[in-house]
């Protein structure tokens, strides 16, 4: 550095006379970005080059997961401190100082809370939401990710719970919250696989069982599969959406005026012939059928979406 700069930083407030023997040779940078393990910054962590004692501590870490902006005037001050042959070019010099960390997130804290609550002697499947932001702890990256839980208290009647969370578990605690939320129960409840739309039949393979919140069940929600097997949508249902009674209806599988093949069996002897639908069916129910060669109108099962199945005993409606 040359004389003129020196003396301007000296008028600055950043530099002051130093003598020969206080510096060492050879060219130091400053690290403008720092990331540390330990609870304290080094020398080493701050400057790169030959230095006398690069292990020596020269501040507090910040928390881990947390940074702290080391400016000019104080890294000036702790390089002349250590005899350190480095000057701040400018006032605004500075390191960004960051404590890495290992992040036990959300689900972590969900799951020991989940423990902790089952202990208290809560039964069945059940849900945990929390109030507000959902919680992180962060800790240094050489402790234990382990999580301990503190001063729960559970009203199993609401739900609602308050508790402390420290970690790691069985040392020092390095990071802590207080949580609050409600422990909602499951019931399980057959959704469809996929979306579901108005006119199909549902079947068996259209569903599958899912975990629901119990409070979100009500007298029109379906919860056995025998409700909803065979019916139709009124309207678009959504898949893994918990199916309500009053959004199903009668699937017709056999509208009015289709042509059909109307079948007549006895022990002995099986009869078809043509008839037309006079109106629409489900499967199993009996619909009017026209026999189209004799005109006559019978009582017939749907069995499928092109056959009916007339009774041998049937007795024609008309003429």
């Amino acid at each position: 550095m040359t004389r003129i700069a020196a003396f301007l930083l000296i008028l600055l407030g950043l530099a002051a006379p130093a003598a020969a023997d206080d510096q060492l040779a050879g060219p130091i940078m400053l690290r403008a970005t720092v990331s540390v393990e330990d609870p304290v910054i080094r020398l080493g962590d701050l400057f790169d080059g030959p230095l006398e004692t690069p292990s020596a501590a020269v501040a507090h870490a910040p928390a881990p997961g947390e940074s702290v902006v080391l400016e000019a005037r104080w890294l000036y001050g702790i390089a002349r401190a250590h005899k350190v042959a480095w000057v701040p070019g400018s006032r605004f010099e500075r390191a960004v100082v960051t404590r890495a960390s290992q992040v036990l997130g959300t689900e972590a804290v969900r799951a020991a809370l989940a423990e902790a609550v089952v202990a208290r002697g809560l039964a069945g499947a059940f849900e945990i939401q929390f109030d507000g932001i959902a919680p992180t702890l962060k800790l240094p990256v050489d402790a234990a990710p382990t999580i301990a839980v503190q001063q729960l208290n559970l009203d199993p009647q609401s739900g609602r719970f308050t508790a402390a969370v420290t970690a790691p578990a069985d040392a020092a605690p390095a990071a802590r919250a207080v949580l609050s939320g409600r422990v909602f129960a499951l019931t399980d409840v057959p959704v469809p696989v996929r979306r579901l739309l108005p006119g199909e039949v549902i079947r068996e393979s259209d569903l599958q069982w899912a975990q629901v919140r119990a409070d979100r069940i009500n007298t029109s929600v379906a919860i056995d599969v025998a409700q909803i097997v065979g019916r139709a949508p009124r309207r678009p249902i959504r898949a893994g959406e918990p199916v309500r009674t009053n959004d199903l209806a009668v699937a017709v599988m056999m509208k009015k005026g289709s042509m059909v093949t109307m079948m007549l069996e006895t022990a002995n002897m099986l009869i078809t012939t043509q008839g037309r639908v006079m109106e629409d069916g489900a499967e199993g129910e009996l619909v009017q059928v026209m026999n189209t060669a004799s005109n006559r109108v019978v009582k017939a099962i749907v069995v499928d979406p092109t056959t009916v199945a007339v009774a041998a005993v049937a007795t024609p409606l008309s003429n």
